[in-house]
């Protein structure tokens, strides 16, 4: 069995940090000739290869809520850390013969030994863009994290964007200025908004 890991959402100030292991056995590696990294697909192909995918390996979701990463923050559990524990949590489910991981850190051997990983297991920055176990992987992740955002639009009927800072949909929806569980609160985005309010209204004043 090999094992592909990723995540989708870490940059967001809305949403879950989604990290999933995907594992593929011999006889199901041959689906992974047809994918490719989660960015170079659209939304469309992502999810007409998320449901192959989902039927041709074992995977696991592990899925961080907003009040969760930012109560960890608060005890200065950086999302690194966070990640490490999911890595380790799928790796230890799986116990595959060898893993691939798209690593957060910028000492991928640092990695590696955190995890007890071997000499054949491979931890590397873009290793969604150079191996489609990875890449698998990601296309779960970012799959399941867009729906998360979807169901976040229509329990709370807003309009969030994409969750990240660059999205000026996102940006204009946390000017708003109300408080959600659905937001990182944590997030230097969201304070810096908040700061703007606050100096907006003192200068109202």
């Amino acid at each position: 069995m090999i094992c592909g890991i990723d995540e989708a959402g870490r940059g967001p100030v809305i949403g879950p940090l989604v990290i999933v292991g995907a594992c593929f056995e011999n006889e199901n590696i041959p689906i992974l000739s047809r994918v490719k990294d989660s960015k170079q697909l659209t939304a469309k192909q992502r999810e007409e290869l998320f449901v192959e995918i989902i039927k041709a390996a074992k995977y696991k979701v592990i899925m961080i809520q907003p009040e969760e990463i930012d109560a960890r923050y608060d005890n200065n559990t950086n999302l690194n850390k966070l990640e490490v524990e999911g890595f380790r949590s799928i790796i230890e489910h799986f116990r595959p013969e060898r893993t691939f991981i798209d690593s957060p850190y910028k000492d991928c051997e640092k990695l590696k030994r955190e995890l007890g990983l071997g000499k054949n297991d491979v931890v590397e920055h873009k290793a969604d863009v150079n191996y489609p176990v990875v890449s698998a992987a990601s296309i779960i992740a970012k799959v399941l994290r867009d729906a998360e955002i979807k169901k976040i639009e229509e329990k709370y009927k807003v309009k969030v964007g994409s969750g990240y800072p660059a999205d000026p949909y996102t940006i204009e929806f946390l000017r708003k200025g109300k408080k959600y569980p659905f937001i990182r609160q944590s997030w230097e985005t969201y304070k810096n908004i908040v700061k703007e309010k606050e100096q907006s209204k003192l200068m109202d004043y």
